[in-house]
C-alpha cells in the first residue's frame, strides 16, 4: 500500500463515496482503481452492524476504506475502527473542543479514551492509508462555525486531517452551490489551514469543476455510487440509442 505523499510530492488519491451499495456492488466497486472508498453511515443505508462485510469487501482488492460516521460518539467511532476501517471521517466539526473528543475516541490510552477489545482488528489488520501504520482521524469541516474555527480545528492533538464537505458548507454560507466563489473561497482556506499545520487534505467532489479546484488536496472522494450509477446508465442508454439509429439508417 503506497503512503499518503507529503505535499512536496503531490499526489491526490481518488476514492469512491458509497451510500447504498452492498457487499457486492463494493467488490465491484473498489477493484474499477480507486485508491480508496469512503462508507456513509450518516446519509447512506449502510449499518455499523453490516460494517464488517462492507469492509471485507474492499479488502478483496485490496481498498482501503475510510467510514463516516453518523455523529461524533465516541462509541461508534471505536466500532467503525474495531470493525476494521483504515480510519473515520466525522461529520460537522466545529470547535476545538470537538475535534480533540473525537480525536481521543480514535486513540487508546493514555493519549485517548478508545477501548480495546476482541474485535476485528485484532485479527485483520486493516488495510491503512497512513505510512506510519495507525488509523487516520479525519474531521470534516462543513460549516460556517466549522470554517472560522478552522485553525483551532487543525491544531487539535490527535486530528490528522480535514476533510471538507462542500455541499453542507455551501447551505450554512447562504451560497448558491459548491462552485459559488464563496463556497470556493473557504475550501481553499480550509486546506490551506490544514497543510500549513502539517495535516491531511480531503474532500468530498461530486463536481468536475470542483475537482479542479480540489487539485492538491490528499484525498479526493470523486462521486457517490448513486451518480456512479446514474451516470453510468444515462450513457449507456444514449450510446445505445445512436447505435441504433445509425444502423438503422
Amino acid at each position: 500500500m503506497t503512503p499518503i505523499p507529503t505535499h512536496s510530492q503531490p499526489q491526490t488519491r481518488l476514492g469512491a463515496w458509497v451510500t447504498f451499495l452492498d457487499a457486492h456492488g463494493i467488490e465491484a466497486l473498489s477493484g474499477s482503481g480507486f485508491d480508496w472508498i469512503g462508507i456513509d453511515l450518516q446519509h447512506g443505508t449502510a449499518t455499523l452492524d453490516g460494517l464488517p462485510g462492507l469492509l471485507r469487501a474492499c479488502e478483496l482488492n485490496r481498498t482501503p476504506a475510510l467510514v463516516r460516521t453518523s455523529g461524533h460518539s465516541a462509541a461508534e467511532i471505536g466500532r467503525a475502527l474495531d470493525a476494521g476501517a483504515a480510519g473515520v471521517v466525522v461529520p460537522m466539526v466545529e470547535s476545538a473542543a470537538q475535534a480533540a473528543a473525537i480525536a481521543a475516541a480514535c486513540t487508546f490510552p493514555p493519549e485517548g479514551v478508545r477501548s480495546s477489545g476482541a474485535s476485528r482488528s485484532a485479527f485483520a489488520t486493516p488495510l491503512l492509508l497512513q505510512p506510519e501504520g495507525k488509523v487516520l482521524c479525519l474531521a470534516m469541516i462543513e460549516s460556517s462555525a466549522g470554517l472560522t474555527n478552522a485553525e483551532a480545528i487543525a491544531q487539535a492533538d490527535g486530528i490528522d486531517g480535514i476533510f471538507v464537505g462542500p455541499y453542507d458548507l455551501a447551505l450554512s454560507l447562504g451560497a448558491s452551490g459548491v462552485t459559488d466563489p464563496r463556497t470556493l473561497d473557504a475550501i481553499v482556506h480550509v486546506l490551506a489551514v490544514a497543510r500549513n499545520h502539517g495535516k491531511l487534505t480531503g474532500a468530498f467532489s461530486g463536481s468536475v469543476e470542483l475537482s479542479g479546484a480540489l487539485r492538491d488536496a490528499d484525498l479526493l472522494a470523486v462521486d457517490s455510487d448513486l451518480a456512479f450509477l446514474r451516470s453510468g446508465a444515462e450513457a449507456k442508454l444514449a450510446a445505445t440509442r445512436a447505435a441504433l439509429s445509425a444502423a438503422r439508417g
